[in-house]
């Protein structure tokens, strides 16, 4: 089945361990430096301002992995040539990895609205399959993400605040205005990917 194949790819890469790694660590020592610094505040939901960006990451990584040097993707297709039916595995086995690598977050001691950082994680992740699948290098995906999620979007936000509810970030931080845009962000870019996934070259 193409999801346990996919799933079984994501399992062996040492990129994608060290990526779930490093995000725990971050996300635990950002949270303690913000619980200290201002108590009254959720100081998880504070570090994944900063530490989405390792889901980011993650989807990427496994969205690129095949175009690296060696060209898998060719060997792929061979095995699996239903673009469609590819991409859908791709992106399902990517949002099984983000639950797995959320699940130290959202369970942590108990706060409120972690049930709906979960769903915010997955979609995320998402978004760098996304555009993973479209620039089809890691570079390039991940510069345009960093450069969405930690520069305009704040922008966006600051001067111009009715855009505020359809910003992909905004579920994190309100989630009661941004609940729509995070779940139209990735399925929007994940149509497209799939759209030019089937029609590119490998």
């Amino acid at each position: 089945m193409p999801v346990r194949a996919e799933l079984g790819k994501l399992a062996s890469l040492p990129g994608l361990r060290w990526t779930a790694s490093l995000t725990w660590a971050a996300t635990a020592l950002l949270a303690f430096a913000a619980h200290r610094a201002v108590p009254a505040e959720d100081p998880v939901l504070t570090a994944l301002r900063w530490t989405q960006v390792g889901f980011l990451i993650l989807g990427v990584l496994a969205a690129t992995q095949e175009y690296e040097a060696g060209g898998q993707i060719r060997a792929t297709l061979l095995a699996a040539p239903r673009r469609n039916r590819l991409a859908a595995a791709k992106a399902i086995a990517v949002a099984v990895a983000s639950v797995v690598m959320a699940a130290p977050i959202v369970l942590a001691p108990p706060a409120p609205l972690r049930p709906s950082w979960a769903a915010y994680l997955v979609g995320v992740t998402l978004i760098g399959v996304a555009a993973g699948l479209l620039f089809r290098n890691a570079l390039a995906a991940t510069t345009v993400l960093l450069t969405t999620y930690l520069v305009a979007c704040p922008l966006l936000r600051s001067y111009a605040p009715a855009s505020s509810p359809w910003l992909p970030d905004t579920a994190l931080l309100e989630p009661s205005r941004g609940a729509a845009a995070a779940t139209l962000w990735p399925l929007a870019l994940l149509t497209v990917a799939a759209l030019a996934f089937r029609r590119r070259n490998a």
